[in-house]
Formats: C-alpha cells, sequence, structure tokens
C-alpha cells in the first residue's frame, strides 16, 4: 500500500473523503470554525494537508459539507420516527423527541457541531440551516389544533402564538442537550430525567394551544 511522510495515506484515494469530513465535524464540533485549521482537520483524519486539499477547497466547504451531514441525518431520524404522511399526534410528536434524543445521545460529535453552529452560522451553512429549520417548523405545525378565530387580530395574535409554541418544541427537542454538556447547568441531572421533562414539556405545549384555540373558536 502505498503512503506518505509519517505513514499518513495518499491524498487521491476516493475514501478518504468522507473519512475527512468525519473528522471536520468532530474538530469542528471541539474547536468551532475560527479556530480550526486544515492542519487541524489533517491530523484528525490521520492525512496530510494535501489530502484535505485534494478533495475540498478548505475549510468553509468542509464546514458546509460537515453541517450538511448533521442536517441529512437529524431529518432521516425525524422522517423515521413521523412520516411526513402520518397524523401529528402527540404519539407521533413523543417518537420524535426520542428518536432525536438518542440520536444525540449516539453521535455526540455531531450534536456538539449542531449545537455550536446552529446560532453562528453565516453563509452557505446559514441558509442550510434556515432551510432546515423551516421544514422542522412547517412539520411542527402539525401537532397544533387549527387556528380557527373571529376577527383578523385575533387571527394574527394566533398565529403569533403558534409560530412561538413550535419554535419552542424545536428548542427543547434540539437543544436541551447543550445544557447537558460538561459544565452546563443541567450537567448533574440525570439523562433519563431530563428526557421524561422534554417529553412532558412538549406534551404541555401541545395541551395548552387545544385549550387556546378552543377558547378562541
Amino acid at each position: 500500500m502505498a503512503s506518505t511522510e509519517n505513514g499518513k495515506q495518499p491524498a487521491h484515494r476516493p475514501s478518504r473523503r468522507q473519512h475527512i469530513i468525519s473528522a471536520a465535524v468532530r474538530v469542528f464540533g471541539r474547536k468551532g470554525f475560527a479556530e480550526t485549521s486544515v492542519q487541524d482537520i489533517a491530523d484528525e483524519a490521520e492525512v496530510v494537508p494535501t489530502a484535505v486539499y485534494y478533495h475540498f477547497q478548505g475549510k468553509e466547504e468542509l464546514l458546509e459539507l460537515a453541517m450538511r451531514r448533521v442536517f441529512d441525518e437529524l431529518n432521516l431520524v425525524v422522517e423515521k420516527a413521523r412520516p411526513d404522511t402520518a397524523p401529528g399526534d402527540a404519539e407521533g410528536l413523543l417518537r420524535v423527541i426520542d428518536a432525536v434524543w438518542d440520536w444525540v445521545e449516539g453521535n455526540p460529535d455531531e450534536a456538539r457541531l449542531f449545537q455550536v453552529q446552529i446560532a453562528s452560522a453565516n453563509g452557505n451553512v446559514k441558509l442550510l440551516r434556515d432551510e432546515f429549520e423551516q421544514r422542522h417548523i412547517q412539520r411542527g405545525y402539525d401537532y397544533l389544533p387549527e387556528a380557527t378565530t373571529r376577527s383578523p387580530r385575533a387571527a394574527r395574535a394566533r398565529h403569533a402564538a403558534q409560530a412561538l409554541a413550535v419554535r419552542t418544541l424545536i428548542s427543547t427537542t434540539t437543544l436541551v442537550t447543550a445544557l447537558r454538556a460538561e459544565g452546563g447547568p443541567l450537567a448533574g441531572l440525570p439523562q433519563r430525567h431530563l428526557q421524561q421533562a422534554v417529553r412532558a414539556t412538549a406534551l404541555r405545549i401541545i395541551a395548552a394551544e387545544a385549550e387556546q384555540s378552543a377558547a378562541s373558536a
């Protein structure tokens, strides 16, 4: 087998592409974009920097591809838990919450990258994030009752309330894990108790929206 200096693999191997992206996920998750260099990613992947540049233009492209992988994985997890064709009921919501929680537990590098980049994305990564958010916001409305109001003003208020409820559902499901990181405010709490709390909070949000919808009908 051909090799390069220090025993690292040659740049041209096609299998190196996904391997380097996986390394980028880990490094970007640990250090963030600004503090990461191509050399850091090459070291993590155990290749020489020329192998990175052979496959990618630089760390900007690598971040975009790393985030695309994370979003694609999460989309698949959510779709498998509740397909778009399935009803948006409480059972489906709990399946999604549990599936996302399991994904976070099983993919700490991807989850950490998601948490680091979701608030600070820009450029192409921001476009990916916005597309991801809009997809799941739209799915989130499936869990809420249809808003029926008697005036345009009331309709606007209900729409704003439902938009807030949907975003709260998404944030509660995906971002509470960031608070469990080492040193975080929830780091000392048992995982199972937190998961149950997330489930209960989501159900309360849905119940409150149903009550509000009935009251304004």
